[in-house]
């Protein structure tokens, strides 16, 4: 397995989550990457905690979302998928995408949560957002919220069998 990092943005300037993962293969929903209990992780120019479980992420081709996918058996969130940009890989050992603050949460009692539309208001202006990235953002979570109340993949089963692979 070959190591990624992948890099989230606050703005195309603004450094803020980012993990030293590594490339564990692809299917029709995109590239997946392996995140064992004790990745190094930071948020902006700090370092951060290690990861507490295995985890997978789900890096899809020109979607509007990212998946970290923890399963089952999580303590918080089944899944957690982040609104961004479109990804832009920068070599075949590192990512980039614009975090659009949105998010949406599958929490392990079913309840799907969406979260961080205050900071999504907050960070239209601070970070000039475009009209693209806003529309975009907003059009993604809904269909996300929709995706997971209809247990489509590849959140569920897909991202079982990637952390089947951990």
């Amino acid at each position: 397995m070959r190591p990624v990092t992948v890099q989230f943005l606050k703005n195309p300037d603004v450094i803020h989550w980012g993990f030293e993962t590594f490339y564990l293969g692809e299917d029709d929903w995109g590239h997946w990457m392996a995140v064992p209990k004790g990745t190094v992780r930071w948020k902006g120019e700090r370092g951060f905690p290690p990861t507490r479980q295995d985890a997978v992420f789900c890096a899809p081709r020109d979607e509007w979302w990212h998946l970290h996918y923890e399963g089952p058996g999580a303590r918080e969130y089944q899944s957690f998928i982040d609104i961004i940009s479109p990804i832009r890989w920068i070599s075949e050992n590192r990512y980039e995408m614009v975090d659009l603050d949105l998010d949406v949460a599958l929490h392990q009692d079913g309840t799907i949560e969406v979260q961080d539309e205050d900071e999504f208001e907050f960070h239209q202006v601070r970070y000039e957002y475009t009209d693209e990235m806003i529309h975009g953002a907003v059009a993604e979570t809904a269909r996300i919220v929709d995706a997971l109340k209809n247990r489509a993949e590849p959140f569920f089963e897909v991202a079982q069998r990637w952390l089947s692979v951990l």
